[in-house]
């Protein structure tokens, strides 16, 4: 090993270090020894790191190891787990798939609302056949006349329901399930008449009558669940099913005849009834029929006979007069007395007359005809030539109309009211308007009405008998004494 020393001072002056990195000549034995201890210790150092390394790696490796053991413990367990969950799943699948399976098939004919109905009456009916039977004497074989009888009902229901489904005819089996079913009822109140024979027959009938009713209930179920399954196969809405049934009501030789067609032709029934209809009525359905149309021009000539119609009866030559309950009393007509012709006076042409006479009384209690005559439009006065004078002026309502004008201080000469009377007219209409829209918001307001909604524009008009936008303006107007606005 290469070691250190310091050389020892010559003469007082220090001895030249040697240069860095230069091994250093040993000096003494004690010098040695301290340099192999440091040597040592050095390496002694370098292997305990190097043994705590090994063992730091040891731990790792080890603790590595036990992680990795317990991470496939787990990842283990946990795929169990999942295994089992899964087969868990596909277990509760297949039970629900099972129990799905068993309601279908249980209420494939029959809702499973309505089993509980159908099991208890067929429970109602097995009792009175059973006590029937044992009443006839047949003893230990009387247990199997309900089975008989309701398992019977029970088949011919279930090829009737089969039948329906496949869409084949299933009317002789329903007759049968009928008539199964009867027969069933008939024995069931035949066992609880005997049964209870003892309480009186008056009870006795009342019994068997109630329990026989009872037995049919299942079966009245099961015939009206039916009847919705055809027509949900059928295809046909609500609609159109109920109007093929009134139009077999209506018109039933033409639906039979519609569906021998149908049976020959092969053709849908809607179009069938309407190749029917069309040969029958003469025109397609919508279409104005023969019928109809020979109705409608009986009409158009009746309304035009009546319209030319002048009075005449069917025995009178002349012009007709009205018939009173008296004998009625006809005013000679004034006698045309000539006068001179003139230039000036034209030609003067009498007034024609309406056919039928106005009969009014007289003063005896007759009856007077009077022919009115037709006077012809002579002058016509232009619209703007009339007035500025209104409905409401000349007649406002819940007023008298004004008196005939006349020539004074509020008037002019010719007859026109002055612009003071027609002011003071309109002040006092509208003066009695707001006086009544006041009393109907009166009476809304005491009736515990919202007012800002009650009365309303159209209700304050029909009070008024005025326009909407004239009650609007009344209405806000008495709404604003009051302090609302709307």
């Amino acid at each position: 090993m290469t070691m250190y020393s310091t050389e020892t001072p010559v003469n007082g002056q220090d001895r030249e270090e040697p240069p860095f990195g230069s091994a250093p000549i040993p000096g003494s034995r004690g010098e040695e020894k301290r340099a192999n201890l440091q040597v040592r210790r050095t390496e002694d150092r370098a292997d305990r790191r190097e043994a705590a390394e090994e063992r730091r790696r040891d731990r790792e490796h080890k603790r590595r190891m036990k992680t990795e053991a317990k991470n496939a413990k787990v990842g283990l367990a946990l795929q169990k787990k999942a295994e089992r969950q899964k087969l868990r799943a596909k277990r509760r699948k297949e039970r629900a798939g099972r129990l799905v399976e068993l309601r279908e098939k249980l209420s494939h004919h029959m809702p499973l609302w309505g089993l509980p109905v159908v099991l208890v009456s067929l429970a109602v009916g097995a009792s009175g056949q059973a006590d029937a039977a044992l009443a006839a004497g047949m003893g230990w074989a009387s247990g199997g006349v309900p089975i008989l009888t309701e398992g019977m009902t029970l088949t011919l229901a279930g090829l009737t329901a089969q039948a329906i489904e496949q869409r084949r005819p299933h009317g002789w089996l329903m007759r049968a399930t009928w008539a199964t079913a009867t027969g069933a009822a008939a024995i069931n109140a035949a066992g609880h008449y005997i049964a209870g024979a003892a309480d009186g027959p008056d009870k006795a009938l009342y019994r068997a009558v109630l329990y026989a009713g009872a037995s049919m209930l299942g079966l009245i179920l099961w015939w009206i669940v039916m009847r919705s399954k055809r027509a949900a196969i059928s295809g046909r809405s609500a609609e159109e099913t109920i109007r093929w049934k009134r139009l077999g009501r209506r018109h039933p030789i033409l639906v039979r005849r519609a569906r021998r067609v149908v049976d020959n032709t092969g053709l849908s029934l809607p179009e069938a009834y309407a190749m029917v209809w069309q040969r029958v009525n003469g025109a397609a359905p919508g279409e104005p029929s023969i019928r109809e149309i020979r109705a409608s021009r009986r009409a158009s000539f009746k309304r035009a006979q009546a319209e030319a119609w002048d009075g005449r009866t069917r025995f009178s030559r002349t012009e007709p007069v009205a018939v009173a309950v008296v004998p009625a009393v006809v005013e000679p007509e004034p006698e045309a007395v000539p006068e001179s012709a003139s230039e000036s006076v034209p030609e003067v042409i009498p007034a024609p007359y309406l056919p039928v006479p106005l009969v009014v009384p007289g003063l005896d209690g007759q009856w007077i005809a009077h022919r009115v005559p037709v006077h012809p439009l002579d002058t016509w006065t232009p619209f703007s030539k009339v007035g500025s004078e209104t409905a409401t002026t000349r007649f406002p309502q819940g007023q008298e109309p004004l008196p005939d004008p006349t020539p004074d201080a509020s008037g002019d000469e010719d007859g026109t009211q002055s612009d003071e009377a027609q002011e003071q007219v309109r002040e006092q209409v509208a003066d009695d308007r707001l006086d009544r829209a006041r009393a109907l918001v009166e009476q809304a307001a005491q009736e515990g009405k919202n007012l800002r909604r009650h009365p309303s524009n159209r209700q304050m008009a029909r009070h008024l008998g005025c326009r909407p936008g004239t009650a609007r303006e009344y209405l806000t107007q008495v709404l604003g004494e009051r302090g609302i606005r709307r």
